[in-house]
């Protein structure tokens, strides 16, 4: 048996920037993952919003394409631009930026494990079992991603949910850089459609949905024009949030997409996740200087007390669209248009925090012009939300 400080299970962009902080800290950190190349297959659409900044992980060589703000279809057609006059999102390499990061944290010391699966993780004895090893440390940090059995191990009553996410990468027409497409439509509900240009002739087109994988993949082949061309196809789960999913048992901690550290809206992680890390790490730091993991619950209670209310406000919007049909939408995007919402989301609109955009909108009032479509009992769970 071979045996770490610390054992990191996933070497995503969560699970190698936590296995990065530590090393650096002086521990002896060992980071696994399933696959021999990090980074694919891509299952990320891959746009961060310009916060990624505060969090010192980004180095300028992954950034493809920097937008400006989001051209909002309704399913009539009806477009509303939203943005400002600078730089609101970047569009990133994911496999190179994922490569960067894993190369990082092996630079700073942590030992690589790849290509080697872990079949189980023993959250009493604090080990990991692979096909022809087992590995002990003082402290596990799983970051596997959504489909985590420790995760179903450590909430064995709680029902486990994901959406289906799918995206193409196209060769297209030439395209307008600074403005990405967002489209909705009742038969993909809660989710939407997404075009992100990621060069003049290239684009990733994807979404995310509750339905099946094969519903999505005929709503995407539809999304597509004469002139798009396939080059590549990704498919992946987002976990879904869920208040009540524990994320601490004894020395073993759950982190991003396995403790469903996403935004119910979009599906990114990548932001919430570094916060985490950083939660994480300070915590970890306190539970081995002092060998007591009531600091790997405090983790869990700073995470909580940070995204909890940011994240029910967009689980709540996002079971009052869950039912709405396109005229729904086509009539609350005229209402929205007529009363010159885009200005107020260009505003005060932000992908990472929602709840000072849905605070705006109550205040201006425009929130009740779209009371005969969302009704007032819904429109009292957003209220509570803020």
């Amino acid at each position: 048996m071979t045996n770490y400080d610390i054992i990191v299970v996933g070497a995503g962009p969560i699970g190698s920037t936590y296995a990065y902080k530590m090393a650096k800290e002086g521990y002896d950190v060992a980071l696994f993952d399933m696959k021999n190349r990090i980074g694919q297959p891509l299952q990320c659409a891959g746009l961060v919003s310009t916060n990624i900044c505060d969090t010192k992980n980004l180095p300028e060589h992954v950034i493809i394409n920097k937008v400006k703000g989001a051209n909002l279809y309704s399913p009539d057609g009806t477009m509303i631009r939203v943005g400002k006059n600078k730089t609101v999102a970047y569009v990133l390499d994911r496999v190179m930026y994922d490569k960067y990061l894993f190369d990082r944290a092996v630079g700073a010391g942590v030992t690589p494990y790849l290509g080697e699966k872990v079949l189980d993780v023993d959250v009493d004895n604090t080990s990991i079992k692979t096909r022809d090893r087992k590995y002990s440390s003082r402290l596990i940090v799983v970051a596997s991603g959504p489909s985590c059995h420790t995760s179903k191990k450590m909430n064995p009553g709680l029902k486990e949910e994901s959406f289906v996410g799918l995206q193409y990468t196209v060769k297209t027409e030439e395209q307008d850089l600074d403005y990405l497409n967002l489209s909705i439509n009742q038969y993909i509900l809660p989710g939407f459609l997404w075009e992100i240009p990621t060069s003049p002739f290239t684009r990733r087109v994807g979404l995310f949905t509750d339905g099946s994988y094969s519903e999505a993949e005929k709503l995407l082949n539809n999304q597509l024009k004469n002139a798009d061309q396939i080059i590549e196809k990704h498919n992946g789960l987002i976990p879904k949030f869920n208040p009540n999913k524990r994320i601490v048992k004894n020395n073993t901690l759950l982190l991003g997409d396995a403790a469903g550290q996403v935004k119910p809206t979009t599906g990114g992680g990548l932001i919430s996740g570094f916060n985490c890390v950083e939660i994480a790490s300070i915590n970890s730091i306190k539970m081995l200087k002092e060998n007591n993991n009531k600091y790997l619950l405090d983790y869990e209670k700073e995470y909580h007390k940070r995204y909890d209310d940011e994240f029910k406000a967009q689980k709540n919007v996002q079971n009052i669209i869950r039912d709405m049909t396109d005229d729904d939408f086509n009539y609350m995007f005229n209402q929205l248009k007529k009363y010159n919402v885009d200005k107020i989301i260009s505003e005060h609109g932000d992908m990472d925090n929602q709840i000072p955009l849905l605070k705006e909108l109550v205040k201006t009032g425009v929130i009740f012009k779209l009371v005969p479509k969302i009704g007032v009992r819904r429109l009292k769970n957003i209220w509570k939300s803020l």
